[in-house]
């Protein structure tokens, strides 16, 4: 009796040591994340001098001054709205085009559909750095630099091979008696997949439009190389200008512009969390 017991007991406390180690990982990986994000708040409430005697201390006073003086010397009220437009478009030339072609790979199975499928895979492993030169010539010579289309164009086709790729998996994963049955109903091509699998995407789009839009939003590298007129400057350039023209000496206006830039993306995480992770299972673990 004793020994059964034993016997059962030692298991359960082996199973235990991985469930501890994986927390414990999981902590760490959340502060490496969280930390970067709380520093900001340690210099945006405090005066010039105090952050000069203490920058990592907890403010004394709470001033909201340092975000106004970085909302007029930054022009964050311009960037935001560029910025915005920049995310809508590579939403709107990213999201569609990936859910079609994903649909058309999963379900029209062939030996050319899938030679084009992995011709466009392959544009996923292309990283960005590799191509900034010839990506610049050629909207140079299609007189796309320095306008904004110019920007969210570059990030559809980078963004493009990989939710294609989601969006297959997850139209693959489907079951095929729900295209027949709307063929039987007499539906054609568009129509089913306009009113039948399009909307089964659901979680997927939701999670295709949010990473695609924090991910516009939080661009550097394609903004810096793309936009030489301060109008057309994002949110990212314009903080970037600001550091490199004043330096770390107004660090506490620098981190109020940083929240204000960051708070968006933040916001839209915390609201539709459910939905990226509910998207994320959806879209590629089935797959």
């Amino acid at each position: 009796m004793n020994g059964a017991i034993e016997e059962n007991m030692v298991p359960r406390y082996r199973n235990k040591i991985p469930e501890y180690m994986i927390t414990l990982i999981l902590i760490m990986l959340a502060l490496l994340v969280i930390l970067p994000i709380m520093l900001p708040i340690c210099f945006v409430f405090k005066t010039q001098l105090e952050f000069a005697y203490s920058p990592w201390s907890f403010p004394e006073k709470i001033l909201w001054t340092n975000f106004i003086v970085a909302w007029d010397n930054i022009q964050i009220g311009k960037g935001l709205l560029n910025t915005l437009y920049v995310c809508l478009g590579a939403i709107l030339c990213t999201v569609p085009a990936s859910a079609m072609a994903g649909y058309i790979f999963a379900r029209y199975k062939g030996k050319y559909t899938e030679i084009l499928f992995y011709a466009i895979l392959a544009g996923y492993f292309v990283p960005v750095q590799m191509v900034l030169i010839p990506l610049y010539q050629l909207c140079n010579r299609l007189y796309l630099t320095n306008t904004l289309p110019g920007l969210f164009l570059p990030m559809a086709a980078f963004g493009i091979p990989f939710w294609t790729t989601i969006y297959r998996s997850f139209f693959y994963s489907l079951p095929g008696e729900l295209a027949e049955a709307a063929r039987i109903d007499g539906a054609g091509h568009y129509g089913t997949f306009f009113r039948i699998m399009l909307p089964l995407a659901k979680p997927c789009s939701i999670l295709a439009t949010l990473l695609v839009f924090i991910g516009s939003w939080s661009d550097y590298l394609l903004s810096l190389i793309m936009l030489n007129d301060q109008q057309l400057f994002t949110m990212q350039l314009r903080i970037a200008q600001f550091m490199n023209a004043y330096g770390t000496n107004h660090m506490p206006k620098y981190a109020a512009a940083s929240l204000i830039a960051a708070a968006p993306t933040l916001i839209l995480y915390l609201m539709f969390q459910r939905w990226i992770i509910q998207g994320t299972l959806a879209g590629a673990l089935k797959g």
